[in-house]
This record gives structure tokens, C-alpha cells and sequence, in this order.
């Protein structure tokens, strides 16, 4: 009886590493406003939830190598939340390049949860995006794809691949398609803007046209953002399912084909 007890703990330990990972991590979840009793909390949760849902895993009498299957769970959930992590971070890449056309590239605000500064739009966006993903139960689906992780990847069959490296390498690049595509249509405004003005300084040598560009690239590059805003809700369909994506990608770099 004891020992049926322990093996039902250890499989409860496993579960719970791996979803404490991945809420360590996430954006929604992962934030220092989320305190971490409530990180451990939903986590325990969760894994009290899915515990009678997840067949039984081969667990070890050796306590060395217990705690190697736990630090795999715990770095599977970890990969699981920075995979997401990378998507929403595509959003301070976007701001960072639209500052930098608009005359913001050296103002910053603090971000609580890197606890560094981020580009002022950059924020704007990742707040808006975020609040846009919770209107949609998106932190409902994050939880719901951890839950479903367990089909995917068992517990004890984690194999770490040179797969999940280039896993990795694909997020990063889905990163940066994504900052962009948000950022062109401002960019692009912008640009046109600054062709604008070259033209009325060599028509007009009078006119100081950098005590004039700097307000009116800032005006337009508010007036652009108004009006790309119908083509951001588009994008922000990428952003979510790239973050699914992102994840099964990592998985499929810790599964071992048969």
C-alpha cells in the first residue's frame, strides 16, 4: 500500500514540475503581478485536474534518477512557456523598430516582468495584445494545450533531440517575421512621410524641416497606427496560433518516434 502511494506521489510530482514550468514562463501567467503562490496554486491545480486523466508512468526506485525525470518535466514546461514567451516578444521587436521611425528610439518605460526597459510602443502593443487574448479565452487555451501536452509526450518518455533545436531556432524566426509584419505598415507610413519632407527641404531651404519632421513624423506615425488597425487584428490570428506552433514544435523535439 505504501508503495502504490509513493508511485501515485512521484507520477503527482511529475505532473505538477511540468505545468509550474510552464507557468513560470507564459506571458499571461508568467508575470511578476501573478504572484508565485498563485503560479504554484494553479499549478497544483491543474495537475490535480489532469492526475486521473494521465496513464501511469514507469517511475524508478533510484531517487537520482527521479530527479532527473522531475528537471525534464519541469525544462519541458519551461520550453513550453518560452516558446510562447518568443511570440508575445515579437511585439517589443515591432515597437522597438517603429520608435526608432518615429523619434522614439531613445524613450523607454520599465517593464515590471524582465524588469528592463521596453520601447513605448512596444508596450502598447503587448498590452493590447494581451488584453485582446484574454477577451478570447486565450488563457483557457494555454491551459487546455498543457493539459494536451500529455498526449503528445507522456510522462518518463522525454527524449531530448537535436530536433529540439531547431525547434528553437523556429521560434526565434517566427519572432522576427512576426515583429515585422506588425511593424511595416507604420514603418512604411513613416517612410513615405520622410520622403515627403526631403522633398519640401530642397524645394523650400527656408523651411527647417527637422524642427518640422519630428512632430509630424510622430502625428502620422499616430495617424498610421489608427488606421492599420483593422490590419493588426489580422496579424494577432498569427501571433496566437504561432504560439501554439511554436509549442508543438518543441514537443516534437522531446518525442521519440517509434
Amino acid at each position: 500500500m505504501d508503495l502504490n502511494i509513493g508511485i501515485q506521489l512521484i507520477k503527482y510530482l511529475l505532473i505538477l514540475f511540468r505545468c509550474l514550468g510552464f507557468f513560470i514562463l507564459t506571458p499571461v501567467f508568467g508575470r511578476r503581478e501573478f504572484l508565485a503562490q498563485g503560479k504554484l496554486g494553479l499549478a497544483a491545480l491543474v495537475s490535480f485536474i489532469v492526475y486521473p486523466l494521465i496513464p501511469d508512468a514507469n517511475v524508478y526506485s533510484n531517487l537520482w534518477i527521479i530527479a532527473i525525470e522531475v528537471l525534464k518535466e519541469f525544462t519541458v514546461g519551461i520550453s513550453m512557456g518560452y516558446a510562447v514567451f518568443l511570440v508575445f516578444s515579437s511585439l517589443y521587436l515591432a515597437g522597438g523598430i517603429i520608435d526608432l521611425e518615429m523619434g522614439f528610439g531613445i524613450v523607454n518605460v520599465m517593464d515590471p516582468q524582465s524588469n528592463t526597459q521596453v520601447p513605448i510602443m512596444g508596450n502598447f502593443y503587448y498590452i493590447l495584445t494581451i488584453l485582446l487574448f484574454l477577451t478570447i479565452d486565450g488563457h483557457h487555451m494555454l491551459i487546455s494545450t498543457i493539459i494536451k501536452s500529455y498526449d503528445l509526450l507522456p510522462l518518463g518518455e522525454i527524449v531530448f533531440r537535436a530536433d529540439i533545436l531547431y525547434g528553437i531556432i523556429t521560434s526565434f524566426k517566427h519572432m522576427f517575421i512576426l515583429g515585422v509584419k506588425v511593424a511595416i505598415p507604420i514603418v512604411s507610413i513613416i517612410f513615405l512621410t520622410d520622403i515627403a519632407l526631403g522633398i519640401i527641404a530642397r524645394t523650400v531651404p527656408q523651411m527647417n524641416v527637422f524642427m518640422v519632421g519630428l512632430p509630424m513624423k510622430i502625428a502620422v506615425g499616430m495617424i498610421g497606427m489608427i488606421v492599420a488597425f483593422p490590419m493588426y487584428l489580422v496579424i494577432l490570428n498569427e501571433i496566437y496560433n504561432g504560439a501554439y506552433e511554436n509549442i508543438l514544435i518543441i514537443l516534437n523535439g522531446m518525442w521519440l518516434r517509434p
